[in-house]
C-alpha cells in the first residue's frame, strides 16, 4: 500500500527529526549550569548580590575551551583565551546593550574573525568549581580577572539593594539605558546545577520559546510576503506571531522547524501568550527547557 506524504508534513517531519538529532549530540557536552528563575518580589534583598543581566551569549569556560550553555563549542581566536587558567568560569559574551544580535553572530562563526572579537567582552558572574557560598566565589571570579590581565576580561560588577523600590529603579534605569533587566544571586548559596531559586532575573517583560511551524500569507502592504509565523510553545500551544518581524523577516522568514523568542504580557486562559511580539531566531535551536530543564531560561 502507498501511503502518500504531503511535502509539508515531510518538511516537519524532517526539521523535528533533526531537532532531536541536535539534542543529543549535545547532551553528554552540556555543562550542568545554574539556571535563573523570575523575580517573585518580596524578598529581604540584603540577602542577594544585584548584578546586570547583559543581553549576550553564555560562555562557559572549562578550563580549556569556550562552550555555549547547550554545550556548543565557541570558536574564540587563540589569542582571546590565551593565558587563562584551567579554571572554570561563567561569563556572558557580550558586545554591548542592544548588541545581541551581534555577539550571537560573532560566537556563532566556525572561524572567527579577529576584528570581531576584539569588540567582545568576556563578564565573568560565577567561578562554578569554586567552593562555598556565592560570597566566597567572588573572590576566585576577581582571581580570575587579576590572572589573565586582559581588558576584554572583566568582573561583572554586584552590589547590593536595601529595599525593592531602589530595585526596581535600577532595573528601569538600566532598561532605559538599552540594558535587558537584572540579575540576582543568593549571598549564601553554594553553586549547583539546574534551576533555582537562589538566581533569579528580574526583567520589564516576559519572553519565551515557540517552534516556528509554518506561515500564514501576508496581505495589504505585505502581500508576497509572510504575515506571520505559525509557531508551537514549549507546551503545545499553537498561535500566530507576526508583530516584531522586520520587513526584511517577513520576505525571508525563520525556517520551519527553528525555535525563535518572542515577548509578552501575561497569557489568556486558553494559554495563548497575551501581546506577543517576535523577537529574535534562537540560533542554538531546541530551548533548554526540552532538554531536562524546569522552565524556559534566560
Amino acid at each position: 500500500m502507498h501511503i502518500h506524504i504531503s511535502p509539508r508534513w515531510r518538511q516537519l517531519w524532517l526539521a523535528a527529526l533533526l531537532c532531536c538529532w541536535a539534542a543529543l549530540a549535545q547532551a553528554s557536552n552540556k555543562p550542568a549550569l545554574w539556571l535563573a528563575q523570575k523575580y517573585p518580589g518580596g524578598l529581604d534583598l540584603q540577602q542577594y548580590w544585584v548584578s546586570e543581566k547583559y543581553d549576550g551569549v553564555r560562555g562557559y569556560w572549562d578550563g580549556q575551551a569556550l562552550s555555549t550553555r547547550q554545550g556548543t563549542a565557541i570558536n574564540a581566536p587563540a589569542w582571546y583565551t590565551a593565558g587563562w587558567p584551567a579554571t572554570p568560569m561563567e561569563g556572558e559574551l557580550w558586545a554591548g546593550r542592544g548588541q545581541f544580535a551581534h555577539a550571537q553572530s560573532i560566537t556563532s562563526k566556525a572561524v572567527p574573525a579577529d576584528a570581531d572579537w576584539q569588540g567582545l567582552r568576556f563578564m565573568v558572574f560565577d567561578a562554578p568549581a569554586a567552593p562555598g557560598s556565592f560570597n566566597e566565589r567572588l573572590p576566585a571570579i576577581a582571581q580570575f580577572v587579576a590572572a589573565v590581565q586582559q581588558p576584554w576580561v572583566q568582573a561583572a560588577p554586584q552590589w547590593r539593594e536595601t529595599d525593592e523600590a531602589r530595585l526596581m529603579a535600577q532595573m528601569r534605569r538600566i532598561v532605559r539605558e538599552g540594558g535587558e533587566g537584572l540579575m540576582l544571586h543568593r549571598a549564601s548559596a553554594v553553586y549547583r546545577s539546574g534551576r533555582s531559586g537562589d538566581v533569579l532575573k528580574l526583567k520589564p517583560h516576559e519572553d519565551a520559546e515557540a517552534q516556528v511551524m509554518g506561515y500564514a500569507p501576508g496581505r495589504g502592504k505585505y502581500e508576497g510576503m509572510t504575515g506571520a509565523l505559525l509557531v508551537r510553545t514549549v507546551e503545545g500551544i499553537d498561535f500566530k506571531l507576526g508583530s516584531g518581524l522586520s520587513d526584511a523577516q517577513r520576505r525571508d522568514p525563520p525556517a520551519i522547524g527553528s525555535w525563535v523568542t518572542y515577548r509578552y504580557r501575561g497569557l489568556h486562559d486558553s494559554g495563548i501568550p497575551r501581546f506577543a511580539t517576535f523577537w529574535r531566531v534562537r540560533e542554538e535551536g531546541m530551548p533548554p527547557s526540552l532538554a531536562g530543564d524546569v522552565a524556559v531560561t534566560p
